[in-house]
């Protein structure tokens, strides 16, 4: 079978890797489609996995949309050439409209309720829609697959990932003694005005945390001068290696939030948005919480540091609960054999 799995962030990356390296290991053909991200590539390239360019990232919402149209002619090229028998993609706007084009299956991944104008554009052409069953948005029930998971469970689910000490031996930093903060980029549609501080609070903010702990900054864009010493100082491949040992996570980046709450790793993200996911972890397991402003946030750091959620706890019971999401997949992508 030839499966064309489309990518558009360094997440879709490990979500996918592990798909890829089961489904190749059976036989099948991978190609992978990507939209030009340095951070997507570079890890691309750190996991040895071949890729070709369909696209690119635009900044605004006028050059967005032409952007959707002319990513769109690229990736169906792309697909006219490889002749694929099934496509993926997370938030797949550009490889479902590939599919439908030419008649081919197509599985679109999302946990992101708030992606409106993305659902709205993908869920009419996709065959399947696969969510975590804690997804809360709509979805046409004869297409919609549920499973108990969450996307970080494709890559950090124990039988996909090994916390391993060594990894951060060469560097300043000491075992669960030092707090993980994110900075992203949020020039996703569907962060339109989530964030809860300029970038002169976040200088401040970060310096705040750092009078409590330890810190490491990972940043989607060029940290000013004024953080340089904090940056992360593992190569992009290591993250989860930096997340699984921290202390605390607090950032802007959900995904990175949900990284750390499957592997145990306490968390706080910084939003006035909400996530489903996120929401369930917090719920459920107790692990981590959203806070909507910078005051609230550092009074939560504050009592995490003083009183630290049970993370290992938390990861143990959520393991039981839910399910290897890589499995799942590969199970779903054998429908179509």
């Amino acid at each position: 079978m030839n499966i064309l799995i489309a990518m558009g962030h360094p997440a879709h990356v490990h979500f996918f890797r592990h798909f890829i390296d089961e489904m190749e290991s059976k036989n099948h053909e991978i190609h992978i489609a990507v939209k030009e991200r340095e951070n997507t590539t570079k890890l691309l390239d750190l996991f040895g996995l071949d890729y070709t360019y369909f696209g690119r990232t635009y900044p605004n919402r006028p050059s967005k949309a032409w952007g959707v149209l002319m990513n769109d002619i690229r990736l169906l090229a792309k697909a006219r050439k490889f002749e694929p028998d099934l496509t993926a993609s997370i938030g797949g706007l550009y490889s479902v409209h590939a599919g439908a084009f030419f008649g081919t299956p197509t599985i679109d991944f999302t946990d992101t309720e708030g992606a409106k104008l993305t659902n709205l554009l993908t869920f009419p052409f996709a065959s399947i829609v696969a969510t975590p069953d804690c997804y809360r948005g709509k979805v046409p029930s004869k297409k919609h697959r549920a499973y108990p998971g969450y996307h970080e469970l494709a890559y950090l689910h124990p039988e996909r990932f090994c916390p391993d000490p060594s990894s951060i031996d060469d560097t300043r930093l000491s075992i669960k003694d030092y707090i993980v903060i994110r900075l992203s980029s949020l020039d996703a549609s569907h962060q339109e005005g989530e964030s809860i501080m300029s970038m002169d609070q976040k200088i401040d903010f970060i310096k705040k945390l750092s009078e409590l702990s330890d810190i490491v900054v990972d940043s989607e864009f060029d940290l000013p001068s004024s953080l340089q010493k904090y940056r992360n100082p593992l190569p992009e491949n290591l993250y989860h290696q930096l997340l699984a040992h921290a202390s605390l996570y607090v950032g802007e980046g959900a995904t990175a939030a949900s990284e750390a709450g499957v592997l145990g790793t306490p968390w706080i993200y910084l939003s006035k948005g909400r996530r489903s996911y996120l929401d369930d972890q917090e719920k459920r397991y107790q692990v981590g919480t959203t806070a909507s402003t910078p005051h609230i946030a550092l009074d939560i750091v504050k009592d995490f540091l003083n009183t630290p959620p049970d993370g290992e706890l938390a990861r143990k019971k959520m393991i039981e609960e839910k399910t290897d999401v890589t499995r799942w997949m590969v199970n779903l992508a054998n429908e179509f054999l």
